[in-house]
């Protein structure tokens, strides 16, 4: 999820189950659900460095602990300190809650994360929500905003509230935000179950991905790999139907090789090949030996650019591996 739609979700958490935290607590409690985005900036050091830092470390539940924890020493430090007061409300239980919540955001999302770093770094995703989502934005701002607006209204007409501020509105919008997520996953497993019933070309899916649009939360871009190819087209799933709302876009698998064999043994095929969920080959005869190019086609099926990673492999005449590195997609140029 984004920075923004992160903090509006923290903002509601922090309202609806912990009201009564003072401006100092509230900002500790923002920024535990924030934080874990800072692995973001490892692209600054690469597409290696990123493959193996985003969301991995500052993404599994070793990271909850250890904020949890350093929010406890620090309460603990608070006992009998004069500025106590000006920190009510901060407890290490509302700072897990706001790093949980992000995680579980994360996870809702096609992009994977590694929630049990370090001592497995197998990636999930659930593909229900992109990472851009509009609507539960809006839910989650009208959670936040709304009750504002009718405390402004109470405040004119001189009937003022004791009540927590904002807290029954941020407990209905989180409410709103649940529904929500329950009715991406209904869609999200209606298209699921109609990609691994249907054939494409006359093959048997072997496996298959429904990703979630950045705008509808009726389209999804699917992926399907077959024997010979892999498939990509977007679904529409309205209620119990689902339709084709695009063409079949088929991409065939190279033929096995010894050219393909060495690449898929370089040293940044390996590493790639760890977090890619879609995985192609592309072999080209160059003058003087062979070039691959591995993708991954979750970034082609959802169309995004930003940080999208591949495998560049240049081979010799005889198969042998000459340089491999990972590199960035280059962003497509405008007509």
């Amino acid at each position: 999820m984004d920075p923004l739609t992160h903090g509006l979700a923290t903002l509601a958490l922090q309202r609806g189950f912990f009201p009564k935290a003072s401006w100092r607590a509230i900002i500790a409690i923002l920024c535990a659900g924030l934080v874990a985005d800072v692995d973001f900036f490892s692209a600054n050091f690469g597409p290696s460095a990123y493959l193996r830092w985003n969301r991995t470390a500052t993404h599994s539940i070793t990271f909850i602990l250890v904020l949890a924890l350093a929010a406890f020493l620090f309460s603990l430090m608070l006992r009998g300190n004069p500025r106590a007061p000006s920190w009510t409300g901060f407890s290490w239980v509302a700072i897990a809650a706001a790093a949980t919540l992000h995680i579980l955001m994360d996870l809702l999302q096609a992009d994977p994360v590694a929630p049990f770093w370090p001592s497995a770094t197998k990636r999930f995703s659930l593909d229900i929500s992109p990472a851009i989502d509009l609507w539960l934005m809006v839910i989650l701002a009208a959670a936040i905003l709304l009750p504002e607006l009718f405390r402004l209204v109470s405040d004119e007409i001189g009937s003022g509230t004791k009540r927590p501020r904002g807290r029954n509105g941020a407990i209905v919008g989180l409410a709103f935000a649940i529904i929500y997520f329950a009715m991406r996953a209904q869609f999200h497993g209606n298209v699921t179950a109609s990609l691994e019933a249907r054939t494409v070309s006359g093959e048997i899916p072997r496996r298959v991905a429904a990703l979630p649009d950045s705008v509808s939360p009726f389209l999804w871009h699917s992926v399907v790999e077959t024997e010979s190819a892999l498939h990509l087209y977007t679904l529409r799933s309205m209620g119990g139907e689902v339709s084709y709302a695009s063409g079949v876009t088929t991409l065939r698998k190279p033929e096995p090789s010894a050219v393909l064999t060495a690449a898929q043994s370089a040293p940044a095929t390996v590493t790639f090949l760890k977090t890619a969920r879609f995985p192609k080959a592309t072999v080209e005869q160059e003058t003087d030996g062979f070039s691959v190019e591995i993708n991954d086609l979750k970034d082609q099926a959802m169309q995004t650019s930003n940080h999208a990673i591949f495998a560049n492999i240049n081979l010799d005449k005889s198969a042998k591996v000459i340089s491999s590195e990972l590199q960035w997609q280059k962003k497509p140029s405008r007509p």
